[in-house]
């Protein structure tokens, strides 16, 4: 949410700016959405602030139509003109977040050992080595883990062994792993899939039960190819479950029929929802004994 706003006067026009403080993440569906209430409600032009924004925000923001200023030198108002600087933040300032694979590989470090080859891991994550290469070297940019060839190998260590500090260390990169959602009748997921989202909440928190029973699976399977979803506002004689399709398999860190404690944290980063925050509170005290089956 926007911190708070100020009026900008021009030659016969009259803004009114929201402004971010520090704030490194946001949604641009949830901008869009609270941009059109503010306009609504005020009967003016509104833009956002922010103190900078990356080059991968700026297009979003873009792309949607947000009009928008920031003080590393980006303005976008569609309405006045545009203007941008060099570069969005610059590369020194930019906390990248992380690719898909990159923070499995991250979560296999984090939850089970200290030390992997890349071929020990690749096989571990039933991925290709060179998949394991693209996500070591943005680790290792983030100064996450140490590489040393070992023979013909090379291994990777993480640079703190601490899981907490190493987890508070990553916690800026972490990405929501949800890549879409889909409703299908019960039965037609297999007993392997790891409960996700509020359904996996409630059975490790006090959060009630929620109205559908919600799973997590890879987005690449085969399994979605020819699959029909159902629109869970009709009515059915058949129970209905939700599908979370994710960008990277939740089997490889799930535990007991769950998904793993970061990736179901990272699925709530957008609510406002005060009951499930104070249930994620318990979740992440899991990170820290987590054990991958």
């Amino acid at each position: 949410m926007a911190r708070g706003f100020t009026e900008c006067l021009f030659p016969e026009k009259h803004l009114l700016s929201f402004f971010f403080e520090n704030q490194e993440r946001f949604n641009i569906k949830t901008l869009k959405k609270q941009l059109a209430s503010y306009q609504n409600a005020l009967k003016e032009d509104a833009v956002y602030g922010f103190d900078k924004i990356s080059s991968f925000q700026r297009n979003s923001m873009i792309e949607n139509d947000i009009p928008f200023v920031s003080r590393n030198g980006q303005m976008y108002l569609p309405f006045m003109g545009v203007l941008f600087e060099k570069c969005a933040m610059g590369e020194d300032v930019v906390k990248e977040r992380f690719a898909p694979g990159s923070q499995l590989l991250f979560l296999l470090f984090l939850y089970e050992n200290d030390s992997y080859t890349k071929l020990e891991a690749a096989k571990r994550l039933q991925v290709l080595p060179m998949a394991i290469s693209r996500a070591s070297k943005q680790l290792l940019e983030k100064g996450l883990i140490e590489e040393k060839k070992q023979g013909t190998g090379i291994v990777m260590t993480v640079s703190v062994k601490d899981r907490r500090e190493l987890y508070e260390k990553a916690r800026k990169y972490l990405i929501n792993p949800i890549q879409g959602v889909m409703y299908l009748p019960n039965g037609k997921v297999d007993s392997s899939a790891p409960a996700s989202g509020e359904f996996s909440l409630s059975q490790r928190s006090e959060l009630g039960y929620p109205k559908y029973v919600e799973y997590a699976l890879y987005k690449d399977l085969p399994f979605f190819k020819e699959l029909v979803g159902v629109d869970p506002d009709l009515n059915y004689e058949a129970d209905i479950v939700r599908v979370q399709k994710w960008k990277y398999d939740p089997v490889m860190l799930s535990c007991n029929g769950q998904v793993d404690p970061v990736s179901l944290i990272c699925t709530f980063e957008d609510t406002n929802d005060e009951r499930i925050h104070k249930c994620l509170k318990d979740v992440k005290e899991e990170i820290w004994n987590w054990q991958i089956i």
